[in-house]
């Protein structure tokens, strides 16, 4: 099992059906990873979130050595995601001995910048993948987009976002605008009806395993968590493994649309991941 870093939020949500959840893109990426890689969190998660919440997160194998328990927590509600400080601690990660991959989420721009520059710092950062899963209205600025684009090997943005950026209505052109911005690879999501992945000059789409939705609260953070936590593992971020990341990836995000917030992901393992992804494979001969 390979090793993953993901800095991105980690918060408390209030749900209309349950509040105090947990919550936070960086946090649902890391919950999704989990299964896949041995996965450290860098997150300021706050004072807000108490020992026996601390203790599900270790439970659930994430390592929160690089987590900073000070300040306000960061809030999601009705009114919209409240912060409370900045979404990074000051300690910054230096191994990287046996890292396979870096998962960058939900990070505004400047504290963005700051992740990207400290993950392309650590040694080996050259061969290792960098998946970006950028808020989608910081995209809107071309010098940002080229920013992001230009260091990772992966971006993750839903279909409905790349053609919002990128002024066009067809999913092909946006992921191949987002090439041109210097995007290596581009996996663009559209929910039940799966996606599409661009690698290069080769396109696919990636089957998905439809379900009835009962919240789609963390959805679009487990899918690239598991994409990264995927492939932090043996072999490269090349054309067949992006693949079956990508189609893991759909059956991890059926998994938490199934529960409220983060539960069902809390719930599963790998061999309920690695059983959704036969049963992808088997289904559509992928």
């Amino acid at each position: 099992m390979g090793e993953l870093l993901i800095a991105g939020p980690t918060a408390l949500d209030d749900h209309p059906r349950q509040t105090g959840l947990l919550g936070g893109v960086g946090l649902y990426a890391a919950i999704a990873a989990a299964p896949l890689a041995r996965t450290q969190l860098w997150s300021r998660a706050g004072n807000g979130i108490n020992n026996q919440l601390k203790a599900i997160i270790t439970r659930h194998g994430i390592d929160l050595a690089g987590v900073s328990w000070d300040g306000p927590t960061p809030h999601g509600g009705p009114n919209g995601f409240e912060p409370g400080g900045p979404l990074l601690p000051d300690i910054e990660p230096t191994d990287a001995a046996s890292l396979g991959a870096v998962l960058l989420i939900g990070l505004p721009p400047d504290e963005w910048r700051r992740a990207q520059r400290v993950a392309l710092a650590l040694p080996g950062a050259a061969e290792r993948p960098l998946v970006a899963s950028p808020r989608p209205g910081d995209l809107a600025d071309p010098g940002f987009r080229a920013e992001v684009c230009r260091c990772c090997q992966l971006l993750v943005l839903s279909v409905a976002q790349a053609c919002r950026i990128t002024a066009t209505s067809d999913p092909l052109s946006a992921a191949q605008a987002l090439q041109k911005d210097g995007a290596r690879a581009v996996a663009l999501t559209a929910s039940a009806l799966g996606g599409l992945l661009v690698y290069g000059q080769k396109t696919t789409n990636w089957p998905t395993w439809p379900v009835p939705v009962v919240d789609k609260a963390g959805v679009s953070a487990a899918f690239p968590g598991a994409i990264a936590g995927w492939l932090a593992g043996p072999g490269r971020a090349d054309w067949t493994n992006l693949k079956r990341a990508c189609a893991i990836a759909s059956g991890v995000g059926a998994i938490c649309a199934q529960g409220i917030g983060p539960k069902k992901l809390f719930d599963s393992t790998r061999a309920d991941y690695l059983e959704r992804f036969n049963r992808i494979r088997r289904d559509n001969k992928f």
